[in-house]
């Protein structure tokens, strides 16, 4: 052979070796860059799809969702064989034969994409598909189509053919946020997957190649022309017959109207989220497809919304005031210091006996203001804190018949201003009265006088014990509600006042169910004793004469059954309150600006908001003909409201007061007699301020 022969023959075997080597290397190192991230065989096998985690009411319906995919699992065995014929037939004809990847069709398509010098179409199998959505992106290039490819051959390898069919099936986007056939059954046609007809389905396999595009509910003509593609595919597959697809072809979409967005109770499903987040993780709560079965009840929480809402746009109305809203977040900070906030309200809807919340209201928008003045807002009680004074002083030696004085004090305080003149709302005075009467017309002189008897640190300790937690001054102007609490913690107080002194915990939450069935909460309400019976139900018949002839009477021009409470206001009627209860359900409301100003001057919590709480109530708790339960104990007498003893036959206005027994009164009157009817007694209610200057 000659030499230049041989040179060349060696040359190009070395070329050769090169090329091949190099071109192997290629190879290899591509296929590294295809496989290296892939998830391997194990974790195919293990993998479950994000599934929307599920809040049920108290009568366990459907109530509201947490989800990044909103999906609910089905198994092939309950999907319609149109389904699945029909999504074989359109999206992957030779599924049953190939091994993850259609040669054939893989092949074809690059020469038309070639010729075309576009993608103009596809070939990816139902097998590629769903390697696609359980572990890639959507994005389109040659590096991420390999990886679908190596996947496929992989999931092929780990699940039967049926197994990936159904999770393909229970993958797939059908708009709106909705994924999988058995979602997007009940959100198109409110049906179980397994009740669907041959034209839904055919309309379910129609909707994944543009989902928006084909949407039924925005475009019902594109919608219906792509399910009679689909129809007739089926057709020329002899999938279904010629009279089922004339049957099929002329009948309407049929699809539903969409449901609307959340409305009711955003403010306690927050407070779900929340706390599933902090103790579950953020994994459970948008992915886990558990179930939450929650306390809240639809209807009243709707009634309490509505009516709430009334009111605040009547006296939005009746005071011109001027709406202009500005963002609030989650924290309470206002984003702009040259606001000008809007009146807010805040309530809370207690079942007291089992210890569930019902509704709970903690603003008036909350796509404006996630902010829950509910249990976030922390604002002075005004008036409605006098409970925990009176109740004090019940529970330690006064009777509900007891005098106490309404006349001027004057005290010599810590601070700048030492002196305080605490005064009354209507800056009179009514002399000697009783307790009953002190509460019920909410007499600010005699909490003073209360508090001093008993002291603030005993009134501190009530309040604690009863459910606030927040931080309490143990000062004198305590009685008058200087502190600050939230609706909540008051709501709760109140509550074991109307269960006769036993405090039941609050629950938000009845159980956790994961979605194999397992439960991971089941809440129960604790009960403990805070109170007697007896000195409860005193305080509790004392709180019903605020309601009957109190500062809460317009709760009567709604409401006629038994019911007790108190009102609260502010000095500059910045707060208006109202916490009372029914034999049923204690309920709390807030009406207020955010920015602490005036609602308007004469703002009171009887004024403002117990016509709320009354609307409320009437149409929430309609047994009026139930009853607060007495104690055993409790001893009744005739009592003189003058002079708050036994009366005699010269009493003008006898009334039956409740005691502890061995309190109650052993002697009569002794102010109204015989005599006392031929003269005037003093009048201490003429008695005003410019009687009295110089106090």
């Amino acid at each position: 052979m000659p030499l230049d022969k041989k040179k060349r023959t060696h040359r190009i075997r070395w070329m050769v070796i090169i090329t091949s080597s190099l071109g192997a290397g290629f190879l290899l190192g591509l296929y590294i860059q295809v496989v290296h991230d892939l998830p391997p065989p194990e974790a195919i096998s293990f993998y479950t799809p994000p599934v929307s985690t599920k809040v049920y009411d108290d009568q366990d319906s459907l109530f509201a969702e947490f989800f990044v995919e909103r999906r609910e699992l089905a198994s092939l065995k309950e999907m319609p064989e149109y389904l699945k014929k029909g999504f074989i037939c359109i999206e992957d004809k030779t599924f049953y034969k190939h091994w993850g990847v259609d040669v054939r069709a893989t092949f074809r398509a690059m020469i038309q994409n070639m010729l075309r010098m576009r993608a103009a179409q596809g070939f990816s199998t139902i097998t590629m598909q769903l390697a696609r959505n359980m572990f890639l992106t959507q994005e389109k290039t040659l590096l991420r189509k390999l990886k679908e490819i190596a996947l496929a051959l992989r999931i092929e390898r780990t699940y039967t053919k049926d197994e990936i069919l159904e999770r393909y099936l229970n993958q797939v986007n059908f708009g709106q946020g909705r994924y999988g056939v058995a979602t997007a059954a009940r959100y198109y046609f409110n049906k179980n997957i397994s009740d669907l007809t041959l034209s839904e389905c055919a309309l379910l396999v129609a909707l994944p190649k543009s989902p928006e595009y084909l949407s039924p509910h925005r475009y019902p003509e594109r919608a219906k022309a792509r399910r009679d593609l689909v129809l007739k595919m089926m057709l020329k597959d002899r999938i279904i017959t010629q009279e089922e697809y004339e049957q099929a072809v002329n009948e309407p979409l049929n699809v539903k109207e969409p449901p609307k967005g959340l409305r009711v109770g955003e403010y306690f499903i927050e407070e779900i989220r929340r706390y599933l987040e902090l103790k579950y993780g953020a994994d459970f709560l948008y992915r886990s497809g558990a179930s939450i079965y929650t306390t809240i009840n639809r209807r009243i929480q709707q009634i309490a919304e509505e009516v709430l809402e009334k009111h605040l746009r009547n006296i939005e109305k009746d005071y011109k005031f001027k709406i202009t809203k500005t963002k609030i977040d989650s924290t309470g900070i206002i984003d702009t210091l040259n606001h000008i906030p809007y009146l807010q309200g805040a309530l809370m809807i207690v079942d007291h006996r089992r210890g569930e919340v019902k509704a709970m209201i903690g603003g008036r928008d909350f796509n404006h203001s996630k902010f829950n003045r509910a249990t976030q807002a922390r604002r002075q009680t005004g008036s409605s804190f006098k409970v925990f004074v009176f109740l004090a002083a019940l529970d330690n030696g006064f009777t509900t018949a007891d005098q106490v004085l309404d006349l001027p004090i004057v005290l010599e305080v810590a601070g700048p201003d030492s002196i305080y003149r605490p005064a009354n709302y209507d800056h009179k005075f009514m002399g000697p009265i009783t307790m009953r009467k002190a509460l019920a017309l909410s007499r600010n002189l005699v909490a003073v006088r209360l508090i001093r008897i008993v002291g603030p640190d005993l009134v501190v300790k009530y309040a604690y014990d009863l459910g606030i937690k927040s931080k309490l001054l143990p000062v004198v102007s305590l009685a008058l509600g200087s502190c600050e609490v939230s609706l909540a913690e008051l709501t709760q107080a109140f509550s074991t006042i109307a269960n006769l002194g036993e405090e039941k915990s609050l629950i938000m939450i009845r159980k956790i169910i994961n979605k194999d069935g397992t439960i991971l909460e089941l809440n129960k309400t604790s009960t403990e004793r805070k109170l007697s019976p007896q000195t409860s139900y005193l305080m509790l018949n004392l709180m019903r004469s605020v309601v009957d002839g109190g500062t809460g009477y317009e709760i009567r021009k709604y409401y006629r059954g038994p019911a007790a409470g108190k009102t609260g206001t502010t000095d500059n009627y910045s707060d208006a309150w109202f916490i009372g209860f029914t034999p049923h359900y204690t309920a709390g409301i807030w009406v207020g600006f955010d920015d602490n100003r005036t609602i308007f001057k004469g703002a009171t919590g009887g004024i403002i908001s117990a016509p709320i709480w009354g609307e409320i109530m009437s149409r929430i708790d309609t047994l009026i003909t139930d009853e607060f339960p007495v104690p055993e104990g409790i001893t009744w007498a005739k009592i003189c409201p003058k002079s708050g003893l036994l009366t005699s036959e010269y009493c003008p206005a006898p009334r039956e007061e409740p005691f502890i027994k061995g309190t109650e009164p052993k002697e009569k009157c002794d102010i109204h007699t015989f005599e006392t009817k031929l003269g005037e007694e003093e009048d201490f209610e003429k008695l005003d301020r410019s009687a009295l200057q110089g106090y």
